[in-house]
């Protein structure tokens, strides 16, 4: 009789830990589940790199401020399109367009998680992407990591608005020339310009589009800022800029004697910002 007692209580004991070990299970699976949830909704959108950004605001020229673009200068997320646990992040250089892997599985911390970031010069490096939410805006961090789980290095990306234009162009256009300026030319008359954040501009009479260069990774003759109106069309005209103050003077550009570099013309505009 002692014995069925035993065995009936064993029997209770083990079936109530399986039933523990299971919600437990499945508690830790639908907490994940929900994390992975809530970390979508806040990575979702268009990101720019804020380090290249401060920069430029500083410098007034991307062509001084290069040496400070990541490897990924935006970010493209959208959550919709993530497959099971895998979700690909569109994030192109100054120069050409790329992308990563993010796995929505736990990371090294409670907000970050894992990717397929190859570190190209020590292996055994590697790379999570992160959040960071604080009272004034909402962040995404590339973290990167050695070996030994150490932190090595970061970098910071900023949500953009959605435009028609990237997130790193649309921050670009936004710190240096989004406005409104009245404008001399250099045959004297006066008139009022229009920049957007997303690239138009009005008060031109031929121009419509403008975009200001960053890429200046392959040469010969790519050696000074410019701005082009109606980029890559049969009208295309680049100029090169000086921002000073409120005050950005547009001018003429022209090849060296050697052909290997560019050189400020003739000025042809003086833009006062109002």
């Amino acid at each position: 009789m002692k014995q069925l007692i035993y065995l009936s209580s064993f029997l209770f004991l083990l079936a109530a830990c399986m039933t523990n070990t299971a919600a437990t299970h499945d508690a830790q699976k639908n907490s994940g589940i929900r994390t992975a949830q809530m970390f979508k909704s806040i990575i979702n959108g268009v990101w720019y790199q804020a380090s290249y950004i401060d920069s430029i605001q500083e410098t007034k020229s991307p062509f001084r401020s290069q040496n400070s673009l990541a490897e990924y200068v935006e970010l493209s997320i959208n959550t919709n399109e993530a497959c099971g646990d895998s979700l690909e992040v569109g994030a192109p250089g100054i120069h050409e367009g790329t992308s990563f892997i993010i796995y929505l599985k736990p990371g090294l911390t409670s907000t970050s998680f894992p990717t397929n970031i190859v570190d190209e010069e020590v292996a055994s490096n590697f790379y999570e992407l992160s959040y960071d939410i604080s009272q004034n805006d909402t962040s995404i961090l590339i973290l990167h990591y050695n070996k030994e789980k150490k932190l090595i290095g970061q970098t910071k990306y900023l949500r953009a608005p959605n435009g028609t234009e990237g997130a790193l162009q649309f921050m670009v256009n936004k710190t240096l020339f989004a406005g409104n300026y009245q404008a001399e030319d250099s045959s004297g008359n006066i008139s009022i310009l229009k920049f957007t954040n997303d690239g138009l501009v009005t008060g031109l009479p031929v121009f419509q589009k403008y975009y200001v260069l960053t890429d200046f990774v392959a040469g010969p003759e790519n050696n000074v800022d410019e701005i082009c109106f109606d980029i890559q069309t049969n009208q295309q005209q680049c100029y090169a800029f000086e921002i000073k103050g409120d005050t950005i003077k547009l001018y003429d550009v022209k090849e060296s004697a050697d052909q290997d570099t560019l050189q400020r013309g003739q000025l042809k505009y003086k833009l006062i910002k109002q």
